[in-house]
């Protein structure tokens, strides 16, 4: 069986400027990070051609998945799209640490690549939308749905005095009557 993301490379390698296509949809566990995540049943597209050059194997594809989260905001549903174009090189026994991507033997696993570029994709503080309006701050009310009618927002000590005069004024007017 086939694994997920690979492919052979032998002919790529025996082969200068030798080229190989990929069109595969798949799914990955484990991409997240803080509030949003790929989902592990949400499929993954990976469209891109190998070509053998010099280096190794240069890798350019597009990556087409959706990420879902919540709200940094308001704390509701979250979610979005992630289009993103990689280039990458695949080295033959590479340093596994290094800045390229190493394989060993006739194959090229993407999964690395595809997780790395994917993860880093992902918003860290996902919006349900650009013109989110969050919570009160006092009372927790969603504020996407209305406007706050707490009174839980402390009084500015500077207005305490206007505010007294204000209310003395409006007990002095009643009691004219």
């Amino acid at each position: 069986m086939a694994r997920k993301f690979s492919f052979g490379a032998t002919r790529l390698m025996r082969t200068p400027s030798e080229t190989r296509v990929f069109d595969e949809a798949d799914t990955l566990e484990g991409l997240f990070v803080t509030s949003s995540r790929v989902e592990s049943d949400e499929p993954i597209s990976v469209v891109g051609i190998a070509e053998s050059v010099h280096e190794g194997i240069l890798v350019k594809a597009k990556l087409k998945t959706r990420w879902h989260g919540e709200c940094v905001r308001c704390l509701g549903e979250a979610s979005g799209e992630i289009d993103v174009s990689v280039i990458e090189l695949f080295e033959q026994g590479a340093d596994p640490e290094g800045e390229t991507y190493h394989f060993d033997g006739d194959v090229i696993d993407m999964v690395e690549m595809i997780r790395d570029n994917v993860v880093l994709e992902l918003p860290i503080a996902p919006l349900c939308s650009v013109n989110c309006k969050g919570l009160c701050q006092y009372c927790g009310a969603d504020l996407n749905h209305g406007r706050c009618e707490c009174d839980m927002a402390p009084k500015d000590p500077r207005w305490q005095t206007l505010e007294t005069l204000r209310h003395e004024g409006s007990e002095s007017a009643g009691n004219a009557d």
